[in-house]
């Protein structure tokens, strides 16, 4: 019996221990393949941590999970749009710029955005342009040059690609590309510009093979899809990953000519952080210019970081899909009032009910 009490105890303090010396985790809610793997081993090495990494594809996924009462997370990185609504939901913690020496990195066009005015609850992390991809040999068999957003809203071009586009599963994209088209503030909240664009996209829709914001890429990859709504980061990888392959599938990229989108994303720390602390050190450790460069290098993200961008290759940088030359046609997702949000949704729904 004492032999039994006796490696109880120690079972215990051994468990004890163990607890004690076990490594915090810090969580955050992120895109996937978003953060370099030379990033992730210098940071924990930095806060002596574990670095968690939960994914979503889509902002709107994302502001769904909060509203139902996700929480947990030490830092989320949001797009524009997403940061003001988490603001308005009250659930972000204003920030401390003392904690996050690093932001003098930044080039100061990216901050002070109208969605988070004098960056109280935010700080730029990256940003993705928004354009089309495509296939090049079925491009010059079709004799289409997809520069403008004419290719996937005009019937001379959709006869031809019917059943090979994919736009993505996202209100706020597939809208903005129709108002650019129209030529319409893509952030409009005009209902006659609103109606307009969603007959737009009930014409079109039934040309499209379906709405894809997740696995577009490996559509391109196989062949089937020959024309694409894009992010950036995505084809960035999937043109390496064709190359590497020797895949007979030539893969380019191309912005459209009415301006495009781009979601510049963010870092915030939720009020429900369970430490603040590793917050703090995970946003300051990714505005270090080491790791800005590391992301861009690694996954083709265009940076904001200053300092970092005269490190990179013109290889990169001189990619205007990834590095736009005119920000000035390049536009950022701005939050909806509770009317259109409502509006929007509500067409949204219909357009996917009736067309996939």
């Amino acid at each position: 019996m004492r032999n039994n009490l006796a490696k109880k105890i120690i079972f215990c303090l051994s468990f004890l221990v163990n607890l004690a010396n076990a490594k915090p985790i810090l969580n955050v809610y992120i895109g996937s393949n978003y953060i370099a793997d030379d990033t992730i081993k210098r940071l924990q090495q930095i806060c002596k941590c574990s670095l968690s990494q939960n994914y979503f594809n889509d902002n709107e996924e994302m502001l769904a999970k909060i509203v139902a009462g996700a929480s947990g997370y030490n830092v989320i990185v949001a797009t524009s749009y997403a940061v003001n609504e988490l603001v308005k939901m009250d659930k972000l913690m204003p920030l401390d710029f003392n904690k996050i020496p690093n932001i003098k990195s930044i080039d100061s066009k990216f901050m002070n955005q109208a969605y988070d005015p004098g960056n109280k609850y935010s700080v730029p992390y990256a940003y993705t342009p928004v354009f089309l991809a495509y296939n090049q040999d079925r491009m010059k068999q079709l004799d289409i040059t997809p520069n403008s957003w004419a290719v996937v809203f005009d019937p001379k071009y959709l006869a031809k690609l019917k059943g090979h586009i994919t736009m993505f599963n996202s209100s706020r994209h597939i809208f903005a590309a129709a108002l650019l088209y129209l030529g319409k503030d893509p952030n409009t909240t005009n209902r006659s510009d609103l109606e307009a664009a969603r007959k737009l996209i009930d014409k079109s829709s039934p040309y499209w093979a379906k709405f894809d914001s997740d696995s577009y890429y490996r559509g391109l990859l196989r062949g089937d899809i020959w024309l694409a709504m894009s992010y950036s980061i995505d084809i960035y990888k999937t043109i390496q990953d064709a190359a590497a392959s020797h895949s007979p599938i030539k893969l380019a990229a191309i912005l459209q000519n009415e301006g495009n989108m781009y979601e510049l994303d963010n870092m915030v720390i939720p009020k429900s952080s369970p430490n603040k602390n590793l917050s703090y050190s995970f946003i300051n450790n990714a505005l270090d210019p080491q790791s800005a460069y590391e992301l861009s290098k690694a996954t083709g993200s265009s940076i904001p970081n200053a300092i970092a961008f005269k490190k990179l290759s013109t290889d990169i940088t001189g990619i205007d899909w990834i590095y736009p030359k005119d920000m000035k046609k390049m536009h950022v997702l701005e939050a909806y009032d509770p009317k259109t949000r409502i509006l929007v949704n509500e067409m949204w729904t219909e357009i996917q009910m009736e067309c996939h």
